[in-house]
């Protein structure tokens, strides 16, 4: 053996080496510094903002069990939390085959492939099915250690939440629950002393005028810094009038009427559908449709230093009018189409706080009937999250993923097709016809 080709061979000898060292040192960096990068339009593959901000809040371990069988599911399961343990890696994911401990999966009462058990320090929730707003929610339920109250009034006939007709509200009463809030009940006319600590004060379309002294001590809880949710029903505006004059909030007689409405859900014009809002309080970042049956229009004047904004609005060309709709839907004579406000919000101010009032002229939109169409659900538990000061966990969002599938053109799909069964197999045999021949040259 030559000189020549004992030092070719140990070059290429020193070549694989060297190609093998730099390989694993890469695939060390690789273990020892991950980096991950999401191109995906939405950033489906990475937390949400909102989702962050619950992760960086927490102050302990998170232990999360899934419980799921098959490859797929566990896939599934594992990607979704790797997304919060980039985030916080002090949170463990850990897999039980439910087929194999069927003791657990009763004592924890587990009914579904992939069902999620998350422990942060001693509480405990499940997720049936795990998403990044199953999981966002209830680490953020879990990691409140104080207790939230939404008292609904009752006693004038309010909707209330045990009610479960399709006019009431327990549906929602159940999903405040679940999400970590004390829902309760309190008649003033049961000799009980007004709750001044109600947390947030709902009231639900009351049928029956308010006493005076109600309306005082209503009076009295918006002034020392209540927070209130009111939302009222065409033709039972009237007897919270003082209260909400107060606040520079004064409802239009009769109902609103959107003909832009209708052209979206083919409903009555008087079915209100809203998809635009402004990027203020409890609305900022929506962008469900959202439906009041029949709502009351709101009129806005600042006063005593106080300025309701609108946060929910009609089309350019909604009216009022006090006549049912018959025939031809047009504006009454005299009246010019506009944007109506059918729900504003309030802040300002208060010791130290911030009081939050959200004032609505329809309170269908969360009553059983209606709190399962479009993003019905999602602003009722907005409005809840803010008025209870949780801004961070308002718009928890369910990303759409519009990259996921690739539309092409019909010649695009012929160049594509031609590209692999003809163009592709032409490249591979001239690149060999061209190596045989430089070999045979030499």
């Amino acid at each position: 053996m030559n000189r020549e080709r004992i030092t070719t061979i140990g070059g290429r000898g020193l070549f694989v080496v060297l190609w093998l060292t730099v390989a694993g040192l890469g695939l060390y960096a690789a273990a020892r510094f991950p980096f991950v990068s999401d191109w995906s339009a939405t950033g489906r593959n990475s937390l949400s903002e909102p989702s962050i901000h619950v992760v960086r809040a927490l102050r302990g371990p998170v232990q999360i069990v899934a419980f799921a069988h098959g490859a797929a599911v566990r896939q599934s399961v594992r990607a979704l939390i790797a997304k919060y343990q980039r985030v916080d890696p002090a949170i463990h994911l850990a897999f039980v085959n439910p087929n194999k401990h069927p003791a657990r999966v009763r004592r924890l009462n587990i009914g579904f492939n992939g069902e999620l058990e998350i422990r942060y320090g001693k509480r405990r929730a499940l997720v049936a099915s795990p998403s990044e707003i199953g999981v966002t929610n209830e680490l953020a339920r879990l990691e409140r250690t104080g207790i939230r109250h939404l008292t609904f009034l009752t006693g004038n006939q309010e909707r209330g939440p045990q009610d479960g007709s399709g006019l009431g509200l327990s549906s929602w009463a159940r999903q405040l629950r679940a999400r970590g809030f004390t829902v309760g009940a309190f008649n003033p006319g049961a000799s009980q002393p007004f709750p001044h600590k109600a947390g947030v004060l709902v009231i639900a379309d009351p049928r029956v005028p308010f006493l005076p002294g109600e309306v005082h001590a209503l009076e009295g809880f918006v002034k020392n810094g209540g927070n209130l949710l009111v939302m009222l029903e065409p033709g039972h505006t009237d007897g919270l009038a003082p209260v909400l004059a107060r606040l520079g909030v004064r409802f239009r007689k009769g109902f609103a009427v959107d003909p832009t409405s209708s052209l979206l859900t083919s409903a009555s014009p008087d079915f209100i559908t809203i998809s635009h809002y402004p990027a203020l309080g409890p609305v900022r970042g929506m962008r469900l449709v959202t439906v009041f049956p029949t709502a009351a229009a709101l009129a806005l004047t600042p006063v005593h230093g106080l300025k309701p904004v609108p946060i929910l609005s009609t089309g350019n060309d909604a009216w009022t009018q006090t006549q049912p709709l018959a025939g031809l839907v047009e504006p009454p004579a005299g009246t010019n189409p506009t944007v109506l406000t059918i729900g504003a919000a309030l802040e300002r101010p208060f010791k130290g706080s911030q009081q939050r009032v959200v004032i609505a002229g329809d309170s269908d939109f969360v009553a059983n009937s209606y709190i399962g169409e479009g993003g019905n659900l999602a602003l009722a538990m907005n409005l809840a999250n803010w008025l209870a000061h949780d801004d961070a966990f308002i718009n928890l969002p369910n990303r759409a993923s519009p990259d996921l599938t690739l539309s092409l053109t019909g010649g695009e799909e012929e160049l594509i097709a031609y590209g692999f069964l003809l163009g592709l197999p032409i490249l591979l045999l001239a690149g060999a016809l061209r190596v045989w021949w430089r070999r045979r040259r030499l």
